[in-house]
């Protein structure tokens, strides 16, 4: 593509387990401050997992069961709402394009199925109603609406965001899993490429620290329930000790315009977007594709979109999920495209957020922008013994560097793989 005008990330609001500014997030990556606390939000006394990485407000504001019908605000809206007050008050894209050349792409978790209205259903039947099939369907038709069975309607999250930023152009809601938010970012600055906007509010919105959700993921292992660790040392990517993720969750919104539109107006550019490349390899329902193709195919294209060479790029930030599997496909896919021996540094972030799936690859975008403008590192916390087929080179300690280029990965379970190449606005 051509870096005469790229496409620019200008500002951004946020409300995520490492704190809400760029200052709270850059020391907390710096100084290798965890933001995975105990979950309050409701009782985990039935689960193993009793951390998350889950924002202090959300920590205050959210509880299960919700109060009121039909069930109160969702997380995932109250996230949003508090991240687009903070975004216009960085920068209000409505006063300076009008509402037609604005658009919202946004990665949000799937819905799933809201625990709370159907308790609520089988107490309204009773023992007898709910062994009765008919009896059961009838009453469910009479009392609430499909969607209502829901946790989410998804496009609520659009709706929210539309609410401080008025949006009439090109508008998407991304329920890609992991990859949600990065591929969020990519389609946004696509969109401002083929002309059909020229700003976009984007990135990632998630809210499934929930009861129902770790009940799911603790039953499929993808969850560390490791009696042995404390919660915040359970989330260890790369590490030899590693067996499963750490759920997170919040928002993270940014506006992306061209960089001679926020120059005009005297704007600041946080990080310019100069590759993006996707990739699917469906080869397993939730595992990583046997010979990493997904992973080595989205990380190309983005490298050959950005058309920045190999030698270039500062370091990877690693989607590094302190899973078995991703660790080491990931690292597996960085040396077939960069070498071995010839991978940049590597850090995950995750190892002090959590897994902020929808909103992880905002999330670490955002600890990029942190990086590019304090120049460093991020080590990567809880690596004791670095796994022994894994032989990239990890950052175990935060180091002083002056980062030009940056390539992020965020996959999905199932094989939808994003990469974007991020370059430091600092960089000739």
């Amino acid at each position: 593509m051509s870096t005469l005008d790229p496409i620019c990330i200008s500002a951004y609001g946020a409300i995520t387990p490492l704190g809400n500014s760029l200052d709270e997030i850059s020391h907390a990556l710096q100084h290798g401050i965890s933001g995975v606390r105990a979950i309050e939000k409701f009782n985990t006394s039935t689960f193993q997992t009793k951390w998350a990485g889950v924002p202090e407000l959300g920590n205050q504001l959210i509880r299960w069961p919700r109060t009121g019908r039909p069930g109160g605000k969702p997380g995932e809206l109250l996230y949003a709402e508090m991240a687009a007050e903070q975004l216009i008050g960085q920068f209000n894209p409505s006063q300076h394009y009008p509402a037609s050349r604005i658009g919202c792409v946004i990665g949000v978790d799937e819905p799933s199925i809201d625990p709370q209205r159907c308790v609520e259903l089988a107490h309204l039947l009773g023992p007898e109603g709910c062994n009765n099939r008919e009896q059961l369907v009838q009453k469910a038709t009479d009392y609430f609406r499909v969607s209502e069975m829901m946790d989410l309607d998804v496009t609520s999250v659009l709706r929210t965001i539309h609410k401080f930023v008025p949006f009439s152009g090109y508008a998407r809601c991304h329920v890609g899993l992991c990859s949600a938010s990065l591929q969020a970012l990519g389609m946004a600055r696509q969109a401002i490429l083929d002309g059909k906007v020229d700003a976009a509010v984007v990135g990632g919105v998630s809210a499934k620290v929930t009861p129902f959700n770790l009940a799911q993921l603790e039953a499929i292992g993808a969850l560390c329930t490791d009696p042995l660790l404390d919660g915040p040392a359970r989330c260890r990517p790369f590490d030899q000790r590693r067996s499963g993720f750490i759920p997170a969750e919040g928002a993270v919104l940014f506006v992306v315009e061209r960089e001679s539109a926020i120059k005009a107006r005297g704007g600041k550019v946080l990080a310019r977007l100069l590759g993006y490349g996707a990739s699917l390899a469906a080869e397993h329902i939730v595992a990583p594709h046997s010979g990493s193709l997904e992973m080595r195919l989205c990380m190309e294209r983005a490298l050959a979109d950005a058309a920045v060479p190999l030698q270039d790029i500062s370091c990877i930030n690693a989607h590094g999920t302190s899973t078995k599997l991703n660790d080491y496909h990931e690292s597996q896919a960085f040396e077939q495209i960069f070498g071995k021996g010839q991978v940049p540094p590597v850090t995950a972030t995750k190892s002090m957020h959590g897994h902020l799936i929808a909103a992880a690859g905002a999330m670490e975008v955002l600890g990029t922008i942190a990086a590019f403008r304090d120049n460093f590192i991020p080590g990567v916390i809880n690596l004791e013994q670095q796994d022994e087929a894994i032989q990239v080179p990890v950052v175990q300690k935060t180091r002083a560097a002056q980062l030009n280029y940056v390539l992020k990965n965020s996959f999905g379970m199932g094989g939808l793989a994003a990469s974007m190449v991020l370059q430091n606005p600092a960089a000739n």
